[in-house]
């Protein structure tokens, strides 16, 4: 049976540091407690047994049914997948997290096991890992903190205190999938910033950032940090082996993390302070460094939003100011605001769909009646004699049951609907909606196309 200490140390492969995966923040720091279990001259994973309570006191669980949230959190670490490259046997590798969780029935225990293919990552690390106490990563709350604590130990055991990261390399370490925080806003407000705060608030050192843009005032294609370093008695990160670092490696396989110096010769941008915003700020009675942080953090309109929400709302408030920054880093949000905000976005939706439905409604009444007049005058041009022909051909066209509906008629032309139809497709000059388009000088997009095709 383990016995788990926060004294523990957790010591991994660097390279296991700079894989690509996402876990959440309980599935990491499951994976980190066994990972401190591991001893300096084991060769091979073992199968660890954890008593489920000492488990879910680590983990700060309150859940009624410790039991079941874990097993949940178990069975995805077996199907969670990190990717990283084998430098030795040049291999990329996917892998899983778990090879297996058991659980003992009327025990309360739960035995885990390392996939196998990560023993390189965990096993006889003689050169670039990153060691710690388990305890310091077991007070955070953030999803991205722990993966941001390991990333300043690693550089920092590297001596190197200040690093620029490929924004979409650091994306992918970070698992976020193509789609998610495509603004480099979001990915500021939901990733960077509260892993730097969390940092600073739980263990007194974190890491500043800078954007670097390509060309004036572009894309965001690069972060460059600055680490805040431990003092001497508390560093615990070790490097030895100095001649292949893993940065350089992943450089040496087209792959950088750290980009090449840009050919532009514009220098890269900083983003400017919002002065209007720290106002606002300070005017809540938030101080003026910490102001000046958050303007250049947060974009105007979401502090607006948070101040607005601080001023709707009810009941004594301890420290406005206290209130407001949690507000920003937490993306606090007034229910009835937010329910206002859906109903008028609705609402603005319908009025727009409506307006769209009626635009091209016209658009296709005028757009036939073009079509059947164009129709008409071509086949009045036609002699009777063709026409004849037209109509046995029609009518040979027709099941038994259609074709009844014409026996008693002496004649029929275009007025018919069903005749009208068959000539205009087989017969006469074709009519398109694009020939009506450029002749009205009318433009449509996707959309309105495909609202057209159903109407």
């Amino acid at each position: 049976m383990v016995s788990v200490n926060k004294k523990s140390l957790v010591v991994q492969s660097n390279r296991l540091i700079e894989a690509k995966y996402r876990l959440s923040v309980e599935e990491q720091k499951i994976v980190k407690i066994l990972v401190s279990q591991i001893q300096k001259d084991d060769e091979d994973f073992k199968d660890y047994e954890f008593r489920i309570r000492d488990l879910a006191e680590l983990l700060g669980m309150e859940h009624t049914n410790t039991y079941g949230v874990l097993r949940e959190i178990t069975k995805k670490l077996v199907s969670r997948v990190l990717e990283f490259y084998d430098q030795e046997k040049k291999e990329f590798i996917q892998a899983s997290w778990l090879s297996s969780a058991k659980y003992k029935e009327g025990q309360g225990t739960v035995i885990l096991h390392f996939d196998p293919l990560l023993k390189p990552l965990l096993l006889q690390l003689q050169s670039y890992f990153t060691k710690y106490e388990l305890g310091h990563i077991l007070r955070f709350k953030g999803q991205y903190t722990i993966r941001f604590f390991e990333f300043r130990k690693s550089f920092l055991g590297r001596n190197k205190p200040e690093v620029t990261l490929d924004m979409d390399a650091l994306r992918e370490m970070l698992g976020l999938r193509k789609t998610e925080y495509q603004v480099f806003s979001n990915f500021r407000i939901r990733v960077l910033e509260p892993a730097r705060q969390e940092l600073l608030e739980k263990i007194g050192q974190s890491f500043t950032w800078e954007p670097i843009r390509q060309g004036r005032g572009g894309k965001v294609t690069a972060i460059s940090f600055a680490f805040e370093d431990d003092c001497d008695e508390e560093k615990e990160t070790r490097m030895v082996n100095v001649s292949t670092s893993p940065l350089e490696e992943e450089t040496e396989r087209g792959n950088p993390l750290q980009p090449e110096p840009p050919t532009s010769q514009e220098e890269p941008v900083l983003e400017p302070k919002n002065s209007r915003a720290v106002r606002l700020l300070v005017d809540c009675g938030v101080s003026s460094p910490v102001a000046e942080e958050l303007a250049a953090a947060y974009e105007e309109p979401y502090i607006r939003d948070k101040i607005a929400l601080l001023t709707a709302h009810v009941g004594p408030v301890k420290s406005r100011a206290g209130f407001l920054v949690k507000a920003l880093h937490e993306d606090w949000k007034d229910p009835e605001i937010e329910e206002k905000k859906r109903l008028e976005e609705k609402r603005s939706l319908e009025r727009t769909e409506a307006e769209r439905t009626k635009r091209l409604r016209a658009i296709r009444v005028t757009f036939d009646l073009h079509r059947k007049n164009h129709a008409l005058r071509q086949y009045q041009q036609v002699p009777e004699s063709t026409r004849t022909i037209w109509r046995s051909e029609f009518l040979a066209t027709l099941t038994p049951i259609l074709k009844k509906r014409y026996v008693n008629l002496p004649t029929f032309d275009l007025e018919d609907p069903y005749y009208r139809a068959f000539i205009m497709q087989y017969k006469l000059a074709s009519f398109d909606l694009e020939d009506y388009l450029v002749q009205a000088g009318l433009s449509l997009d996707a959309e309105d196309r495909r609202v057209l095709d159903v109407l």
